[in-house]
């Protein structure tokens, strides 16, 4: 099993195209080294967040975006859906409320494993 956590950047998307995280992704189903399904999460803590997750995927050779994906303080991980043939994906944060300071943990957690 692989894992892989980050944090996301703090502030929003809005105010700086900077402020997106960028994360890769194994080839899901494949690739040289044979990885099994790919699974990403986001957690968050202190503060409800809202993100802008967009997903390039090749073979379509377009992006799947979610506008506004809820991440509760109070609750689990929150997780997308990762396809075969998606490459990256995008995440930037969304102002949830006028007390939204952008500044909360927000994480993310990418998992997969081995189909050996």
């Amino acid at each position: 099993m692989a894992l892989m956590s980050g944090d996301v950047k703090a502030g929003f998307l809005a105010d700086d195209l900077a402020n997106a995280t960028l994360i890769p992704l194994p080839p899901q189903n494949g690739g040289a080294v044979g990885w099994g399904q790919v699974y990403l999460s986001f957690a968050a803590e202190f503060a409800d967040s809202v993100l802008r997750v967009a997903v390039w995927n090749d073979l379509a050779q377009d992006f799947r975006i979610t506008e506004q994906l809820a991440v509760p303080r109070a609750g689990g991980r929150v997780n997308i859906a990762i396809q075969d043939g998606d490459q990256k994906v995008s995440v930037g944060r969304v102002k949830a409320g006028p007390d939204d300071t952008g500044r909360c943990p927000v994480v993310w957690m990418l998992e997969t494993t081995l189909k050996a």
